[in-house]
């Protein structure tokens, strides 16, 4: 089990709450060093050969803070300027000592270390909360936004470096890139797990790594400094070997180009590729076939194959959940390139609510994609999209959780499943995928559709879920005459028939179909290519299961009327149909299904037992908050 570092979200707060007091001071101190006379030669000639510029003045400021932050690591003593300026041995100036006052607020922190890689930050503070309180905060947050740069938590980079490591294999032969290094948690992360007694030739010589800021690289040479900082004679040095191995650069065009590797590789040993690329989309950049991308993440994915090509090497990243279930084009084409190009590939899924893998400044569903040697085609294991609470941070970092499905074609998406019984229940719907081409496409509704007098066959499915899929069909007038009803994102499912519309009211309602959407979507959306793909709806059902299924949805469309939440949005209403009065109609549902597919009447237990745990994530049952049970029993 992966020990939780302090530098980790916890305890409910975000890792920037735990940083972002300190940095302030920090960035004081940075203010302060701009008006020294620096000499930044040094930095410039560990540089050389860094294919991005950025003015040096700059970059010898936040040096100077670094070096006396790293000393103050290293000793364990307050901050002293002109101490770290003597013993980093770039001379001896009186002037550093006006970086002590700044950087008080600091002394005594015994965390320093594990915090050092987010304080060095030139973006400052960004979470949605600071901008709230300052909205001249505003404009950092939306380029830290743009380039999609967030913080990776020490105890995702310990995992992720764990998960790759060969510990059959003697650890000075592996090497290390993060072509997305950033301030180097990852590069520090393995350094971390190097036990071998020369950690400061390890650091000088098998620790590689790419940014498109030169200043990021120097940062993460700070980094890794900081690990060793006791154990080296000549800091100086030390920190410029260091730097030699970080390339600024355009990672991925020089990736396209073919020889990233060879311009990085300090020698013979299987690579260990690890990165938290950025998230960002917008502009373009191109992808390993030459097509253009405006997911900037989906080339450093191809460079677990294009880059890590040994047979040996290995490669972790997080990505977002879009690698699994965003289905553009160029998404389908890497997914098909991931099988192609073979491996075992481990796909671990983070849902965003109630917590995220990284943080508050970082709500976003994400994954930890691992490729270790395999076959080709690549055989695949996927989980369950994760949902967990601070309480278990410490247990979600696992691959006990993944489920083996072969080497099944994941070009469509791939399905994130929790369990064997899942994959069986997954795959016995595969048949089914087909469309028949009875009913008509799903559409937008508008506001007059969903409200009626009287009962249309048409059923309405809302574009956003978490808790339960909120079906209903056209609302009773009553429930709108508070003010102008909203119909943005809601799908309209046209039935030729009354009997139809309740057999698709019913197959709606039920848990599986809740189910199938966690496993093929997001987590939160609900597309219309969901409810026009959906098995489920495109099995020929006989005469009588089909009369059975449509009395089971009129019981289901009477039970959710029962429990109606309404929520307004500038005015505009909405309203959501709980099943929490119909645990016993869906379950009804459910053993239906499941023998119609040919499947064992367990599944019903299995689908309980998945929403039980989906919608308690902790085992702590949450109530409605009308008390009504949300339909799971204690």
């Amino acid at each position: 089990m992966t020990k939780v570092r302090s530098a980790s979200p916890r305890a409910g707060r975000s890792l920037e709450g735990l940083v972002a007091p300190l940095r302030e001071h920090v960035l004081a101190a940075v203010g302060v060093a701009r008006k020294f006379k620096l000499d930044g030669s040094w930095i410039e000639d560990a540089s050389l050969r860094d294919m991005m510029r950025v003015p040096l003045l700059e970059r010898a400021a936040w040096a100077a803070v670094a070096i006396t932050l790293v000393d103050m690591i290293r000793t364990g003593l307050p901050a002293d300027g002109v101490r770290a300026y003597g013993w980093f041995g770039v001379g001896s100036s009186a002037e550093w000592s006006a970086l002590n006052a700044p950087l008080e607020p600091l002394n005594g922190q015994t965390n320093l270390s594990e915090l050092l890689p987010y304080l060095l930050d030139t973006y400052g503070r960004t979470t949605r909360l600071d901008v709230m309180r300052d909205t001249s905060l505003s404009f950092s947050r939306a380029e830290r936004k743009k380039v999609g740069s967030f913080y990776t938590p020490a105890d995702v980079a310990d995992f992720m470096v764990s998960a790759i490591a060969d510990s059959a294999r003697a650890e000075s032969d592996e090497w290390w890139l993060d072509p997305a290094v950033g301030s180097g948690v990852f590069l520090a992360a393995a350094l971390r797990r190097y036990r071998a007694d020369d950690r400061v030739k390890f650091a000088e010589s098998r620790l590689t790594g790419c940014d498109i800021s030169p200043q990021a690289c120097d940062f993460a040479a700070f980094t890794l400094l900081a690990e060793v900082a006791g154990e080296t004679q000549n800091p100086l040095a030390t920190w410029a070997a260091i730097r030699s191995n970080l390339l600024a650069v355009d990672t991925p065009t020089a990736a396209r180009s073919g020889d990233l590797r060879a311009r990085l590789a300090p020698g013979k040993g299987p690579l260990r590729l690890i990165c938290n690329p950025p998230y960002a989309t917008g502009g373009a950049v191109h992808m390993a076939d030459g097509r253009p991308t405006t997911s900037l993440y989906l080339p450093f994915i191809e460079m677990s194959w294009t880059v890590a090509s040994g047979l040996d090497d290995a490669a972790a990243l997080v990505v977002p959940l879009a690698l699994g279930a965003n289905r553009s084009s160029d998404h389908r084409r890497c997914r098909s390139a991931m099988t192609a190009h073979g491996g075992e590939w481990t796909l671990l899924f983070f849902d965003r609510q109630p917590h995220a893998l990284f943080g508050e400044e970082a709500k976003t569903r994400a994954t930890i994609a691992i490729r270790r040697p395999g076959p080709a085609p690549a055989s695949i294991r996927t989980s369950r999209l994760l949902k967990w609470t601070s309480r278990q941070r410490s247990t979600i970092f696992s691959e006990a959780r993944a489920v083996k499905i072969g080497q099944a074609s994941i070009a469509r998406l791939v399905p994130k499943l929790g369990s064997g019984a899942e994959f069986a229940l997954y795959r016995a719907l595969e048949p089914y995928r087909l469309r028949s081409g009875a009913r008509p496409e799903p559409t937008k509704a508008t506001a007059s559709e969903i409200v009626g007098t009287t009962l249309s066959a048409d059923v309405f499915v809302a574009g956003t879920a978490y808790n339960f899929l909120n079906v209903f069909r056209n609302y009773p007038d009553q429930l709108s005459w508070r003010g102008t009803l909203s119909a943005s994102g809601i799908n309209r499912m046209r039935c030729a028939t009354m009997e139809e519309a309740d057999i698709v009211t019913a197959i709606l309602s039920s848990r599986m179909a809740y189910w199938l959407w966690h496993v093929e979507c997001d987590g939160f959306h609900v597309p219309a290519w969901f409810l026009a793909e959906l098995p489920l709806l495109n099995m020929q059902i006989q005469k009588g299961p089909a009369k059975e299924l449509a009395r089971l949805g009129r019981s289901a469309w009477a039970g959710l009327q029962r429990d109606v939440i309404c929520s307004a949005n500038r005015d505009r209403l909405t309203f959501a149909f709980r099943p929490t009065e119909i645990g016993d109609v869906r379950s009804e549902i459910d053993m239906l299904l499941a023998g119609l597919i040919g499947i064992d009447t367990d599944a019903s237990a299995m689908l309980r037992d998945f929403e039980r745990q989906v919608v308690s994530i902790d085992g702590t049952v949450r109530l409605a908050r009308n008390k009504r049970d949300i339909g799971v029993q204690k």
